[in-house]
């Protein structure tokens, strides 16, 4: 059963599929949401597309205020994925998902972590 299920897991991601990259402020639970359509994101480190999503204007005033806490942990903080830093190419650190509707796509969720500050 395992090795049909991760046969089917490898078809899906030959497929070309969305990339949805979600930046979340320190622990928070909400973030920053983009998706990147197929081949608009194949080869491309995570970086890249993190910054890219970060130099948008056209947020809305909630995603704003996200946004600014995003850049406030990113003042001597830095983005991490899956524990690592966001060098790889995007597709290194994405699940596939499916959304209510059936569609499959490929999930990143990616930190904007501050280190502890304090101590001695």
């Amino acid at each position: 059963m395992t090795e049909l299920r991760t046969d089917v897991e490898q078809q899906k991601r030959e497929q070309p599929l969305p990339l949805v990259v979600e930046i979340l402020p320190g622990q928070a639970g909400e973030g920053l949401l983009a998706v990147f359509e197929p081949g608009s994101y194949e080869g491309k480190p995570l970086h890249d597309l993190c910054h890219q999503m970060l130099a948008r204007r056209d947020w809305s005033i909630e995603e704003r205020q996200i946004l600014e806490d995003i850049q406030r942990q990113l003042q001597g903080g830095k983005l991490l994925a899956k524990g690592r830093d966001t060098q790889a190419p995007a597709l290194e650190y994405a699940r596939l998902e499916q959304s209510e509707e059936g569609e499959t796509y490929f999930y990143v969720p990616v930190r904007a972590i501050k280190p502890q500050e304090g101590g001695i």
